[in-house]
């Protein structure tokens, strides 16, 4: 087990917390109704003393906001409530555009509200609304910035705003049965509040959270307490979401057409066993309404990396998550039904105590090519003291005899602000191979506002391969470092707000100790107080190629040793303009050739219901020996939101490797919070001849709908 026990002795010492008073608001229980409409006209509302104690994050930590933000908290049998009036000097600037949930509200003026129900200083639901109440939601864990199965979650509350000639008004209902949290008497909970004024690219928080962390709202341990939450219900717990779904297939093949209608229905019950710990049945699943994955061309000898996008496995996801994201993942979710269809399983998650449970069964239908597998997965994750967690977790993919299982431990401390040392091991048994094979991990980050410092080494052995697992490289052993020096050199009047200078260094070696890649990049970047980015960096890396590979369109890079020089140049606009885009432009050595590469996207909103945006990326490649080619990826999207339940998405994309288009559209109907009807086209053409044909072809209709007990 490749870990080294003196840096977790190291850092315990550095690790002592000190008590802080923390800022504390008592909730007050009503038994009026409110109605949630943005006009805060209740009478309750005015026997409150507001919160306004906001202090501002950035640009200038610790100051007054130039604004004045109020809040004030309710709560009933059913709900809490959250009333909020934010002042504004020039109303008519308030910048509220975005009516589809879970889309660009960052281009917004925005309110963000993490709740720390069971007041572990860790985990956290996270609420985030622009003027118009328009809604995305996720899950903090563990103090990290979501990640995109956590902001899938999907949580049901209600929201609604209004912009005023004083500035915007928010008003926000969260049922409990949206909750998670203990069952006692009284109730106290951790609380942070963020206000987000995009014109100024101003950030005012409740509780201050000051720089020396990382983050805002994520970081759970300095939350404030909200309190005089007693005698609340969580209610029976039961969430019943039936689906149907109706359409027709079709596949033409070379010498055969296929054509299916698709009739089909089936059901996710959820079921809270206890306070935090909740049961989830599924039968006869379907991703007909998943969005397709972005086209990507390979070129580099490793395996291409696509993030989950089904709802139902990305839901609460993180709990299992394990290794190195994007490299050695021990559960990957996209493994389960790649090639078969899910015909049911059962997944716990939740928490016992304080330690977090994630476990889950997936059972995929014969198909006759294909037998039926069996997925499983636990996962245990314990606090055993402020701030540090260990686990284990253990895999198994079986099928007809053949068995793949996978064991594992890992570990983190956090100490300061936002630093932290982890480590992982885990290990392979499969029928295979002769014996076990292993991977394993440790890193030690340290930052601060001004200085980051990463490293660690990485190993994984050449028979690493978990069935429900995704690696990227194996036979390796890679030891590397990122430093950086970040310090902001405005506070709101200047041109620049900060600088990041950065130096990568990484080398990796196989087993047997030679030599295979070595990188080497520097980097300096201007962020802009219009948010506005630019970046250069100088790229030089040497690889040792023991075999060969293929590129998608045949071409074929021989062995040898390569030493390839790079330089880029990078800039990112402010997605608030009325044009917005980010553009890089990269031109080196490639195996023994040269590329030019060049991407970019651009965007702009029509109005609040439509928004345009294209991309592309090209590549130019010379080989001395085979002459030049081209690698391109183009992409054009349109969004279209009638109104906050009326959603609609068309994705138009090309590679001239695959010499294919494909057509996608999605109509989203958000009848009742959680319910939906989807409208779903899906189309893929050849392009390789003088007239395109049709390849493959889906046109779907999903209805679901949640009842709650």
């Amino acid at each position: 087990m490749h870990i080294r026990p003196f840096i977790f002795c190291l850092i315990i010492s550095l690790c002592s917390i000190a008590a802080q008073d923390r800022p504390e608001v008592v909730a007050i229980r009503t038994e009026l109704t409110i109605k949630v409409d943005g006009l805060l006209d209740e009478p309750v509302w005015a026997t409150i003393k507001p919160i306004t104690e906001f202090v501002q994050r950035l640009p200038l930590d610790g100051g007054e906001p130039t604004e004045k933000s109020e809040m004030r908290i309710l709560y009933d049998d059913d709900h809490l409530y959250f009333g909020f009036t934010f002042f504004d000097s020039e109303p008519e600037k308030v910048r509220a555009t975005i009516l589809n949930r879970g889309g660009w509200i960052h281009r917004d003026d925005k309110l963000e509200i993490a709740l720390d129900t069971y007041l572990d200083r860790r985990n956290a639901y996270l609420f985030e609304m622009n003027p118009l109440g328009t809604q995305d939601d996720a899950l903090i864990s563990d103090e990290s910035r979501p990640s995109l199965d956590e902001w899938a979650w999907d949580g049901v509350y209600i929201s609604e705003g209004r912009v005023t000639d004083y500035g915007w008004v928010l008003e926000v209902a969260i049922p409990w049965n949206t909750l998670r949290f203990p069952s006692k008497d009284e109730l106290t909970m951790g609380l942070a509040v963020k206000r987000y004024i995009n014109r100024k690219n101003e950030s005012a928080i409740w509780p201050h959270i000051g720089l020396e962390y990382s983050s805002d709202v994520y970081q759970v341990s300095q939350y404030a307490n909200l309190t005089g939450l007693k005698n609340i219900k969580r209610g029976n717990d039961i969430k019943i979401k039936p689906f149907g779904i109706i359409g027709s297939q079709k596949q033409i093949l070379e010498d055969e057409t296929i054509s299916d209608n698709l009739g089909n229905g089936g059901v996710d019950l959820y079921y809270g066993l206890k306070s935090n710990l909740t049961l989830n049945l599924t039968y006869n699943t379907d991703f007909a309404q998943v969005e397709s994955d972005n086209a990507q061309i390979n070129l580099t000898r490793f395996s291409l990396f696509y993030p989950e996008k089904r709802e139902f496995f990305l839901t609460r996801s993180k709990l299992f998550g394990f290794g190195n994201s994007r490299q050695t993942e021990v559960f990957f979710s996209r493994r389960i039904g790649l090639n078969q269809d899910v015909v049911g399983g059962v997944r716990l998650f939740g928490q016992i105590g304080k330690t977090s449970v994630g476990a889950l069964n997936i059972r995929t239908r014969d198909d006759g090519d294909l037998p039926a597998t069996h997925y499983s997965a636990i996962r245990l994750r314990k606090d055993v003291r402020d701030r540090t967690t260990v686990g284990a977790i253990i895999t198994d993919v079986s099928s007809k005899g053949v068995r793949n299982s996978v064991y594992g431990i890992d570990g983190q401390m956090r100490f300061w602000g936002n630093s932290s040392v982890s480590a992982w091991y885990s290990q392979v048994d499969d029928t295979s191979l002769v014996g076990p094979s292993a991977a394993s991990m440790i890193k030690l980050d340290l930052r601060n506002d001004r200085y980051f410092l990463t490293t660690g080494q990485h190993r994984v052995d050449e028979d690493f391969h978990p069935a429900l697992g995704f690696v990227q490289r194996n036979d390796m052993v890679g030891t590397g470092a990122i430093m950086g020096f970040t310090p902001r050199v405005g506070d709101g009047e200047e041109l620049i707000r900060q600088m990041r200078y950065t130096l990568y260094i990484r080398d990796v070696k196989n087993l047997e100790g030679l030599s295979e890649t070595s990188i080497i990049n520097g980097g300096i970047d201007a962020i802009f107080e219009s948010r506005d980015r630019i970046g250069l960096k100088i790229i030089q890396e040497k690889e040792k190629l023991s075999n060969g590979f293929t590129l998608g369109n045949g071409l074929e890079i021989q062995k040898g040793n390569y030493r390839d020089r790079k330089i880029s140049l990078s800039a990112r606009t402010n997605q608030s303009r009325g044009i917005w885009g980010n553009f890089s432009i990269s031109k080196g050595d490639y195996f023994g050739g040269n590329k030019t590469s060049w991407a970019g996207s651009i965007g702009k909103q029509i109005s609040n219901h439509l928004t345009l945006y294209g991309s592309a990326n090209q590549n130019i490649i010379f080989m001395s020996n085979q002459g030049e080619f081209t690698a391109n990826v183009y992409g054009f999207t349109a969004e279209v939101a009638l109104n906050r339940k009326w959603f609609g998405k068309a994705l138009i994309q090309y590679d001239n490797f695959s010499e294919q288009l494909q057509l996608y559209c999605r109509i989203n109907w958000i009848h009742t919070p959680g319910s939906d009807l989807f409208i779903v086209l899906n189309q893929r053409y050849d392009m390789a001849g003088s007239k395109s044909s049709l390849v493959q072809g889906t046109q779907v209709v999903k209805l679901t709908y949640l009842f709650q007990i």
